[in-house]
């Protein structure tokens, strides 16, 4: 009974260990929030006292992977992605279901935010969006999210200490 359930445990440990790997921003299909958080996948963002759980992409597969695919999005989860210098980085809507606002961040303060961007409708070119000042995060939440904080250009926003 006991070897058993010490391989049941390490199968577990290896497939969520795979999971992690291998997919990145995805890992909220395998792990609770908490343990998100301590692993540096999934971040906490206050906007105006409204908490947003996001997904965090800092690789390059994880940025280029985004949020496509995705078929909802909840209000109040999102995606940040990460940047290590500030850039003029440009987005696109390629295999989008979902409408998205798109939030521009310089350090901790919105610098622009590109509302409603929809998704493309079949056999059409993506949009692409792109900040008219540079940004060094960017989050994306549903469309409409942005509107209901009530903020705008230069509001203050919060990440949890580990995001910085």
């Amino acid at each position: 009974m006991q070897k058993s359930l010490i391989i049941f445990i390490s199968v577990g440990l290896l497939l969520i260990g795979l999971a992690w790997s291998a997919g990145g921003h995805e890992i909220s299909n395998y792990l609770p929030y908490y343990y998100q958080r301590v692993l540096g996948k999934s971040a906490k963002v206050e906007i105006r006292n409204q908490v947003t759980k996001v997904e965090v992409a800092r690789s390059d597969s994880a940025k280029a992977k985004g949020l496509s695919r995705r078929k909802k999005l909840p209000y109040d989860k999102g995606m940040l992605f990460l940047f290590d210098e500030p850039g003029y980085y440009e987005f696109w809507m390629k295999d989008m279901f979902i409408p998205l606002d798109i939030v521009w961040i310089s350090g901790d303060k919105i610098v622009e935010i590109t509302r409603s961007v929809l998704p493309p409708v079949k056999d059409a070119e993506p949009a692409k969006v792109k900040p008219s000042r540079q940004a060094d995060k960017v989050l994306e939440v549903y469309a409409g999210t942005a509107s209901q904080w009530q903020v705008g250009d230069f509001a203050r926003i919060n990440f949890d200490a580990w995001v910085k």
